[in-house]
């Protein structure tokens, strides 16, 4: 029987506590392994800003690594836009609401049901589980600065991340406050986007916390960072930052020549459509074989 013909890919639906200012928030996702009743490393995969769990590389990058040996769960954070259900980024009122600190919380929620054992139903053993964080540009900052804040991560990697959130110039801070949203670059595939203060107020009001080098330098465990030499959208030397930052052993960075931000991944995801990918892929899996086994 062919490995992928033992592949079970299951949904769930995470909601915030009924106590939270968040209660009416849920984070969705799809987790998938191979059904062989062996105990597995779980990988916590996060999606970065205008994708979702469902876009291009995302699913691939779950059965990828679900081939390899990991439950691996891919989510839609809860503020992404997309409904549950959905495929798409259609809500575009939450979207403008869409914070670092909400995608941390969101992460947490996850992490948390692991450990309590809510996910156990998906093939997912508490007893001694290695967890890791995998994430993609902006998901790959927050995984960051949710590892920090846990004890029970053994692994990050991020890749194409960015090394502060705090991207905009004084006078569009002013514009912003002033017009209460700020007006996006217009997008190809969604046209102009508008997003509320949240996340400018989130930005400020958190800048501590959503410090991405302090945290790196605060990480329990060996770090990843990965980036395209081609990156016009997080240039490399957000991760040469990041990687001299840490200051350990225990970071480690790869370059992907000549690719871009997406690793020239389009979506609809194309099976085999991108080389680079590939390769990081590849290298990422064998980054985790080496420091996973050392653990």
């Amino acid at each position: 029987m062919h490995i992928m013909e033992l592949l079970t890919t299951q949904e769930f639906v995470l909601a915030h506590p009924s106590t939270s200012e968040r209660a009416e928030e849920v984070v969705s996702g799809d987790i998938r392994y191979i059904d062989d009743g062996r105990p597995k490393p779980v990988m916590l995969i996060a999606h970065g800003y205008k994708t979702f769990k469902d876009w291009g590389m995302f699913p691939h990058v779950g059965e990828y690594f679900a081939e390899r040996g990991f439950v691996t769960i891919v989510i839609n954070f809860a503020r992404n836009g997309v409904k549950t259900g959905e495929n798409q980024i259609t809500d575009w009122d939450i979207f403008s609401r869409l914070t670092p600190t909400s995608e941390i919380e969101d992460l947490h929620l996850v992490l948390d049901a692991i450990e309590d054992g809510a996910l156990e139903y998906y093939g997912i053993d508490t007893e001694d589980t290695q967890r890791v964080l995998l994430g993609h540009s902006g998901g790959g900052s927050v995984s960051i600065i949710t590892a920090s804040e846990r004890d029970d991560i053994q692994a990050v990697i991020s890749w194409s991340a960015v090394s502060t959130f705090d991207r905009f110039t004084p006078e569009e801070k002013k514009q912003w406050r002033e017009k209460g949203t700020l007006e996006l670059h217009s997008d190809p595939e969604y046209g102009t986007i508008r997003i509320g203060t949240e996340p400018l107020h989130d930005i400020e009001n958190n800048d501590e916390r959503l410090n991405i080098l302090d945290a790196v330098k605060r990480l329990p465990c060996p770090v990843l960072i990965a980036h395209g030499t081609n990156d016009s959208t997080v240039d490399r030397k957000e991760a040469d930052i990041l990687y001299k930052t840490a200051g350990s052993d225990e970071a480690t960075i790869i370059e992907i020549k000549d690719a871009n931000h997406l690793y020239d991944v389009t979506h609809p995801y194309k099976a085999g459509s991108s080389e680079h990918l590939n390769r990081l892929l590849d290298e990422t899996n064998h980054w985790l074989k080496t420091v996973l086994n050392n653990s």
